[in-house]
């Protein structure tokens, strides 16, 4: 199965890995929204809303670039990152992981929880919203 996962999802570690990092996380986002950065700009984003140490955001940057969430152009004196791939894909990959190794790959759960619904939607009315959704969607 791990094969199949991208490598950012892929644990280094032989536990379970359902999502990146919580730093990794804002981090993305900043680069998401700037669509180009360097390490600097994103330690003065970050420095705006809590301590952090400069090369605490370059490490991660850097994993992330293993990851292969980032792109990184070195080409530059100071190297230039870009996203590798788009939030909705990591955010979509994430959730598709929560689903099946948290949540035993039943959707109902996660989409009850999304739409504050009771606890678990029965397979019947899963299957209603599906088609409700795909008739008011569908292009």
């Amino acid at each position: 199965m791990d094969e199949l996962q991208p490598k950012w999802l892929r644990s280094t570690k032989g536990v379970p890995f359902t999502g990146i990092g919580s730093l990794e996380a804002d981090i993305l986002a900043i680069v998401w929204e700037s669509d180009r950065v360097t390490v600097r700009d994103v330690y003065e984003t970050l420095r705006s809303r809590r301590k952090i140490a400069y090369t605490t955001v370059m490490t991660v940057m850097n994993n992330l670039v293993k990851k292969h969430l980032l792109n990184q152009d070195k080409s530059n004196i100071a190297y230039v990152y870009t996203p590798a791939i788009s939030g909705h894909e990591v955010a979509y990959t994430i959730l598709d992981s929560v689903v099946q190794r948290l949540l035993a790959g039943r959707p109902n759960l996660a989409v009850s929880h999304m739409l504050g619904l009771e606890p678990e939607l029965t397979p019947e009315q899963l299957e209603e919203l599906r088609r409700i959704a795909h008739q008011r969607f569908s292009v």
